[in-house]
């Protein structure tokens, strides 16, 4: 096609002068001046930038005790309220920490409460929940969507019922994990911001 080739302005719109005006004869496409300063920069280079001591990551924010209004110190990262130690099956031995409000128990590593540790019976996603309520400082346990059943001190778990301490949970007929609380009626992260406000060590 000689020199009217409509596709040569890809080639790294070469054609473009350093005025941005004509270029030597040859058929150029149109541009406006926003892709052309992006190309000249790279595409790679345009990046987002956020100014220092903004929020980096966008995970939900657990409040603890109070409201964010009445004081952001009480958000914290996802602070431990318990734990599940692995008594019996793959991983046996290891545990994994609670949070507060609503854990999703599975395999993947993206669950709140991950269990990777080979029992493929254990479902990937929403195998069971545990739920930290910090108003009554209690624990709950409440089906999840997984396909087998779950058992609690070998009862079905087939409702939301209340999990005592050092309870025993059947997840699969493989894996036995047993519940340890952290936050009870003693203590709760709430005290740790009442402790801050009055100036107790």
């Amino acid at each position: 096609m000689g020199g009217t080739d409509k596709t040569s302005w890809l080639e790294g719109l070469e054609h473009d002068d350093a005025a941005g005006g004509a270029s030597d004869g040859l058929y150029t496409e149109s541009l406006d001046g926003g892709w052309t300063a992006k190309t000249a920069a790279g595409l790679s280079e345009d990046k987002t930038i956020l100014s220092k001591g903004a929020q980096m990551d966008d995970r939900t924010q657990i409040a603890i005790g109070r409201s964010l209004e009445d004081d952001e110190a009480a958000a914290m990262d996802d602070p431990v309220t318990g734990w599940l130690v692995v008594v019996k099956g793959p991983g046996q031995g290891r545990s994994a920490t609670i949070g507060a409000g609503l854990n999703t128990i599975g395999r993947s590593e993206e669950e709140r409460i991950s269990l990777p540790f080979g029992d493929m019976q254990i479902s990937a996603n929403d195998h069971l929940r545990i739920i930290y309520d910090d108003i009554s400082r209690s624990f709950m346990v409440v089906p999840g969507t997984g396909k087998n059943v779950s058992r609690i001190d070998g009862q079905i778990i087939a409702m939301p019922m209340p999990l005592a301490n050092y309870a025993t949970i059947q997840l699969t007929k493989n894996t036995v994990v047993r519940f340890t609380a952290f936050c009870t009626e003693s203590f709760d992260w709430a005290d740790v911001a009442a402790d801050a406000d009055t100036g107790k060590a």
